[in-house]
């Protein structure tokens, strides 16, 4: 009985994850550097469900990922968040342009 109970939990955790994972689109790598600190960053382009597309980067060798919104950075674990967060601020904002805001400008 306990078995069972575990096997449905996970399976019910596991299309949770999945379904929060189609909540956005892909995401691409479009530049890499390294900051004053000599650590390297990433700038990733991730597509809005909206059909935008927005800016993300990851620093600390993609531990955290990071979204601008208003000129404000506010960074998350995973690179979803980050993603959704942006793809929100868009929406909030009115934005349904065919491009979002980028941190690679």
């Amino acid at each position: 009985m306990l078995i069972k109970y575990k096997i449905g939990v996970l399976c019910a955790c596991l299309l949770a994850g999945a379904a929060q994972a189609s909540d956005t689109g892909a995401i691409n790598k479009v530049k890499t550097g390294i900051l004053p600190s000599g650590d390297f960053f990433s700038i990733y382009e991730a597509s809005c469900p909206q059909n935008t597309a927005v800016s993300i980067a990851s620093t600390d060798r993609r531990r955290r990922w990071c979204a601008d919104a208003d000129g404000q950075l506010r960074c998350f674990r995973a690179a979803n968040e980050a993603t959704r967060y942006a793809c929100s601020e868009i929406v909030l904002a009115g934005n349904t342009g065919s491009r979002g805001r980028s941190l690679a400008q």
